[in-house]
């Protein structure tokens, strides 16, 4: 029973080294974690322009031009990002930096991704809430933050993942993979109002709430995607009252047929299926900005 006991122990003080090592590796080689962390740390920062989105949004939008256009600017998107993420990255920004002239906030394609519950992404949630909440086993580093192993894998293999950067918050990727898809005949369903006053989308009006308190202007884009998801749907302003206060946003759809036919190449502007590599996100940020000065 005491070898059993000794035995027990050793396991679990190398099962807590194991996840205090984890911890500790983990904002020195993953994108995410790095780029969390200094955003975090941004204090009395004046940027003009921030980011927020999900994985498309990091890969796709590119900080440096739109810095050229209408001064520093940083996107602050992360891999997985609900609206209710991007909604705790915005209000702690504003807590303790000035106020920036623009917010800029990019959906994925198609609207396929808001309509679920809201949650955090657990790399924000131990930055900006709680670092050392321990409730159960899943809070361990090793579960809460399993996927990263897979993401840091691929950089030990590819190329492409090695030679990636991360400069002001874009992750910049130069791997090419080739639209193959096929433009579908069907009309996909254009939504309306009443489609962005869902539940899904609460985070987004909470934001806008908060640019209209703080007198920032925000602007909404959704991102293109390959052929056989991009519409025909026109550009759509939406509105909302939360709380007592009347919000009204433009959405701006980059995944529009023509617009997509017009900027991008089949061949040279993809990473996969929703995100754009490098050589897009150039292109795509250089239509922000063309909309952004009309």
């Amino acid at each position: 029973m005491k070898k059993f006991f000794q035995f027990f122990i050793a396991l679990l003080l190398a099962f807590l080294l194991a996840n205090l090592l984890y911890l500790f590796v983990l904002p020195r080689v993953d994108w995410e974690f790095k780029k969390t962390k200094e955003a975090h740390n941004f204090k009395d920062k004046q940027l003009n322009v921030i980011v927020f989105g999900n994985s498309t949004g990091m890969d796709g939008i590119n900080p440096e031009i739109l810095s050229e256009k209408f001064g520093s600017a940083y996107n602050f998107s992360v891999g997985g990002a609900s609206l209710q993420t991007n909604y705790v990255q915005l209000s702690y920004y504003l807590q303790h930096n000035a106020r920036p002239s623009k917010v800029l906030l990019f959906l994925s394609s198609a609207h396929t991704n808001y309509v679920k519950a809201n949650d955090v992404n657990p790399i924000i949630e131990y930055y900006y809430i709680d670092s050392f909440h321990i409730g159960g086993l899943t809070d361990m580093p090793l579960f809460r933050f399993r996927w990263t192993f897979v993401e840091n894998i691929k950089k030990l293999l590819s190329f492409n993942h090695r030679s990636a950067k991360v400069i002001n918050g874009q992750l910049q990727i130069k791997r090419m993979v080739t639209d193959f898809t096929v433009r579908k005949n069907d009309s996909i369903v254009c939504h309306d109002n009443r489609f962005y006053n869902s539940t899904g989308y609460e985070y987004m009006w909470q934001m806008a709430a908060l640019c209209r308190e703080k007198g920032i202007q925000m602007e909404v884009f959704e991102m293109p995607c390959w052929k056989d998801v991009q519409n025909n749907c026109a550009d759509l302003e939406v509105n909302k009252l939360v709380g007592n206060t009347a919000c009204n946003l433009f959405i701006h759809n980059l995944n529009n047929v023509s617009k997509c036919d017009t900027l991008l190449e089949s061949k040279k502007d993809w990473l996969s299926r929703d995100h754009l590599n490098y050589n897009g996100s150039i292109k795509i940020t250089d239509e922000v900005v063309r909309i952004l000065s009309h």
